[in-house]
C-alpha cells in the first residue's frame, strides 16, 4: 500500500501564525494611530502659523489689526473665526462671541470698506478651513483693540474641541494649539 504525501499546514502551525500576526497587529496599530494624531497636531500648528503670518502681513500693509467692522468701522469685532464649528468653552474662557467675523471677510477682501483701499493688498490667505477635528480656528479680536495689553493668539481647540485657554493667557493650555500674533 502506498501512502499519499499530503502537503499543507497543520492546525498547530496555523494557530502559531495567527498568534504571531495578532501580536504584530497589537504592537503596530497603536504606533500608526499615534502618528495620525501627531500629524493632525502638526497640521493645526502649521495652519495657526499661516493665519498668524497672514494677520501680521495685513497689519504691516494696512497699519491696523483686522478687528474693524460695521457701519462706523470701529474696533468692534470680538472674534475672528475660520470654517467649521465654533469650539466649546469659548464663553468660559472669556471669548466674546456677539460680534463674530470670518477670516475671509478680512484677510481675503475688504467687503465692508473698513480698511484703506490703497494699502489693502489682499488676499492675505486664500481660505481658512476647519482644524483637523472640524472646529474653527479662532482669534480673540478684541485683544487687538487700542489699549488692550492682552496677547492675541490664533487657536485650535485641539482634539477635545473645547477651548481651555483664557484670552488673557500668555501660552496655550490643555490640548489647545496656539500661535501668538500680538
Amino acid at each position: 500500500m502506498k501512502l499519499k504525501s499530503q502537503a499543507g499546514f497543520t492546525l498547530i502551525e496555523v494557530i502559531v501564525i495567527a498568534a504571531i500576526l495578532a501580536i504584530l497587529a497589537g504592537v503596530l496599530v497603536p504606533m500608526v494611530f499615534s502618528q495620525i494624531d501627531q500629524a493632525k497636531e502638526a497640521r493645526a500648528e502649521a495652519d495657526c502659523k499661516s493665519i498668524s503670518s497672514a494677520m501680521l502681513t495685513f497689519r504691516k500693509d494696512v497699519g491696523v489689526w483686522p478687528n474693524l467692522s460695521g457701519a462706523g468701522c470701529g474696533e468692534n469685532t470680538q472674534l475672528l473665526r475660520g470654517e467649521g464649528s465654533l469650539p466649546g468653552g469659548l464663553v468660559d474662557m472669556a471669548f466674546q462671541t456677539t460680534n463674530v467675523m470670518n477670516f475671509s471677510d478680512v484677510l481675503m477682501l475688504d467687503d465692508e470698506g473698513c480698511y484703506n483701499a490703497l494699502m489693502f493688498k489682499g488676499p492675505y490667505i486664500p481660505v481658512v478651513t476647519a482644524d483637523p477635528w472640524g472646529n474653527s480656528y479662532v482669534v480673540a479680536a478684541n485683544n487687538f483693540a487700542t489699549g488692550n495689553t492682552d496677547p492675541a493668539f490664533v487657536f485650535s481647540a485641539g482634539a477635545n474641541g473645547i477651548m481651555e485657554t483664557p484670552i488673557f493667557s500668555v501660552s496655550s493650555l490643555g490640548d489647545d494649539i496656539g500661535i501668538r500674533v500680538k
